[in-house]
């Protein structure tokens, strides 16, 4: 019966009180802060992980949002110099207002970018949701076309995705690899999970084959195998790849893969905007989702 009631309050996530979700889901947030979210790298690095820096938000709908979030970044990557934090950051265009206007983004990331580079920090830029897939890679590819401290991601889920690859690989640019989380048409996405695994065992072969560095991220262990059966194939040496894991997530895999000598980067997302990925992280457990709603009726009863 847990599973069961695991399952039915995925659905009702937005209703529990935001306290409770804050409470269950801080495992995957590091705070609210910079001072937090570096707290959280520095143990990281000790436990022999990189990181990238995420400051939580996306799908703003006015410019100064995105003024204030590229304001944000730019602070974030002031202060990973000024405390010299061994870690780059990760962005989402619609933060800084994609849907709105692709030219007043591309201003934006390409300051931040060209910031990024004369601090020597990596930026990594986010894949979302597929209506914006093909500006999100025009805004990488003119990014790139200035800056070498930039990768974006590419996704498996995807059915373009191969034909993506194909030419990402044959420029060399540095991939992040996932699986995908957001919910697409039949269409535009794969549904079966098997056909996403096949997907990004194949892509990261292309991409192996090509020369780009890769980012592996998942936390499907059958894909870790894959993963290191290409590593040996390919014969890759520990710096032309990594592994990448989101913060408190699969932590048994990711001990695994730092003991056994391979680079792993954790992302480490922070910020105001905490309460949408909580509940996103949380709809793809649903054992902790479930876990909140026994503690909710437990707080009821008293």
């Amino acid at each position: 019966m847990a599973w069961l009631l695991d399952r039915v309050v995925v659905g009702i996530l937005p209703v529990l009180p935001k306290p409770l979700v804050g409470y269950f889901s801080r495992r995957y947030i590091a705070g609210t802060t910079i001072a937090e979210a570096f707290e959280t790298v520095r143990a990281l690095r000790s436990l022999g992980a990189m990181s990238s820096l995420d400051i939580l938000g996306e799908n703003i709908e006015r410019e100064e949002e995105a003024d204030r979030a590229e304001s944000g970044y730019r602070a974030l990557l002031e202060a990973i110099a000024r405390e010299k934090i061994d870690s780059g950051v990760s962005v989402k265009l619609t933060q800084l207002g994609l849907k709105l206007d692709v030219g007043g983004c591309q201003e934006r990331i390409d300051r931040l970018t060209a910031r990024a580079a004369e601090l020597g920090i990596f930026v990594r830029i986010d894949m979302e949701d597929s209506t914006v897939t093909s500006d999100t890679l025009r805004v990488f590819r003119s990014l790139r076309a200035r800056h070498e401290n930039v990768g974006v991601v590419i996704q498996s889920m995807l059915r373009r995705s191969l034909a993506d690859v194909e030419q990402l690989a044959a420029e060399k640019a540095n991939i992040r690899l996932c699986k995908g989380i957001y919910v697409e048409p039949h269409d535009v996405a794969y549904r079966d999970r098997e056909i996403i695994r096949r997907s990004f065992v194949e892509l990261l072969d292309v991409l192996f084959s090509g020369g780009s560095y890769v980012g592996i991220a998942t936390h499907d262990e059958r894909l870790v195998f894959e993963a290191l059966a290409l590593i040996r194939r390919h014969r890759l040496r520990r710096d032309q790849y990594e592994f990448q894991m989101l913060l408190g997530v699969a932590e048994p895999l990711r001990r695994i893969l730092i003991e056994a000598g391979h680079p792993l980067r954790v992302y480490v997302p922070f910020g105001e905007q905490w309460y949408a990925y909580s509940v996103r992280r949380l709809k793809e457990n649903p054992q902790l989702a479930g876990t909140i709603a026994r503690a909710a009726l437990t707080r009821r009863k008293r």
